[in-house]
């Protein structure tokens, strides 16, 4: 084990004492198959800081929604092996992200009214934001439209929590006018509700056997109808007003990846962690495999595009490709995020900067572009904004009493 990982097992272990106990009813297979692809993804993304390698007595964190806070070396980066020419040791100071890209990025106050911190989820329309305000440790107690252009906030609905909920409401997505989002109790049931997003009360519309992971590892609404993906396998759908679950044709120990795009394997799957290798369209038939090579660790493929690293004595780099294996190239980082590239084109990573020390920034695979997404060290760590689970299109984080929203899709 390198010092990297064992810092990490020590804080996970550290603070696993301090965090609310699973209920022993859900299944051990999520748990620990959840542990341990959150733990290699964390390591990813604490090497992606150039001088983050044999920090003894480091720290790090995963945080909600996917942001991750990196640890800062204590040594010297003089004790650090030399870079290689795609992964430099210290990076020109970027452009700040709202500068690069003005039409992209819109700067707003991070509290609703009476202080409220609004949590993005993902975007309803052009200029709208559904965001979520919490009523306890990591429970949503509301849900709320956020106008970005007159900064106005109107409530869509209450977010019920059932008794016995061991997982509160998770993965809130938008379309077609409505809101849907999923929780699990303790009996391995997961419950699919949703809202329209003009208002109204939440509605259960779907209670599903989670199988031998209690949550869902996908979920979109789409042509009045809500499509998700259980962690065990299987994509299903239902009327997003209610009605029968129907199992996908073909999906079958499948998940959703991209509507009407289903594959395997998933994120709780054995082995290195590869994920959606093996796709098929479910409207069109069309199918396609994944080129993989010996040596590759945890591969997160798109419908177009794979990412993936090398293992750690194969140099440890990390780089990008088409599904069909060929256009591949190095990244200029070290380490991905936890789902791959964003949009199939994004990453965002901590550097080291020229004047600036570790900062994080948003890199463009397609232009080789960086663009400073404006957080700094702050008490020896690096927090690095995770792209919204519930909708890939939105980078959303705070700084200060300000909060960045960055719409990839305006990036041209």
């Amino acid at each position: 084990m390198t010092d990297v990982e064992e810092a990490l097992r020590r804080t996970l272990g550290s603070a696993s004492q301090h965090a609310p106990r699973m209920p022993a009813g859900l299944p051990a297979r999520l748990e620990d198959g959840y542990r341990r692809r959150r733990r290699r993804n964390l390591a990813q993304a604490v090497l992606a800081a150039a001088t983050v390698v044999a920090v003894a007595g480091g720290t790090a964190a995963v945080l909600r929604h996917g942001d991750v806070t990196a640890a800062l070396p204590s040594t010297s980066p003089s004790t650090d092996p030399p870079p290689s020419a795609a992964t430099p040791r210290t990076w020109p100071l970027p452009e700040p992200v709202e500068k690069m890209y003005p039409a992209a990025v819109r700067k707003v106050p991070a509290r609703g009214p009476g202080g409220t911190a609004l949590r993005p989820q993902a975007f309803i329309d052009e200029h709208t934001m559904l965001v979520t305000t919490w009523g306890g440790f990591e429970q949503t107690d509301a849900l709320y439209a956020y106008d970005l252009r007159t900064r106005d906030l109107r409530k869509i609905t209450d977010v019920p929590t059932p008794a016995g909920t061991v997982v509160f409401a998770s993965d809130f997505t938008a379309g077609g006018g409505r809101v849907a989002w999923w929780t699990a109790t303790e009996d391995r049931r997961v419950h699919v509700w949703t809202a329209p997003v003009s208002g109204g009360e939440a509605t259960g519309i779907a209670d599903v056997e989670g199988g031998g992971g209690a949550g869902l590892s996908g979920l979109a609404v789409e042509a009045g109808q809500i499509v998700f993906s259980l962690f065990s396998g299987g994509v299903f759908t239902v009327p997003a007003a209610g009605g029968e679950v129907r199992e996908v044709n073909g999906g079958a120990g499948m998940h959703l990846l991209k509507w009407p795009w289903i594959g395997s394997p998933g994120a709780l799957s054995e082995g290195n962690g590869s994920r959606f290798t093996s796709i098929t369209n479910v409207e069109t038939g069309e199918t396609s495999v994944a080129v993989t090579r010996p040596g590759e660790d945890g591969l997160i493929c798109g419908t177009r595009v794979c990412a993936g690293a090398q293992e750690a004595q194969d140099g440890g780099r990390s780089f990008y490709r088409l599904r069909d294996g060929s256009q591949e190239k190095e990244l200029p980082v070290k380490g991905l995020m936890m789902d791959g590239l964003a949009r199939e084109r994004f990453l965002v990573a901590p550097v080291m900067a020229e004047g600036a020390g570790h900062i994080a920034i948003l890199y463009d695979v397609t232009t080789g572009r960086a663009a400073d997404l404006g957080e700094r060290d702050e008490k020896g760590s690096i927090q690095v904004p995770g792209v919204a689970r519930g909708d890939d299109r939105l980078l959303a984080y705070q700084i200060g009493d300000d909060l960045y929203v960055i719409d990839l899709t305006k990036i041209d």
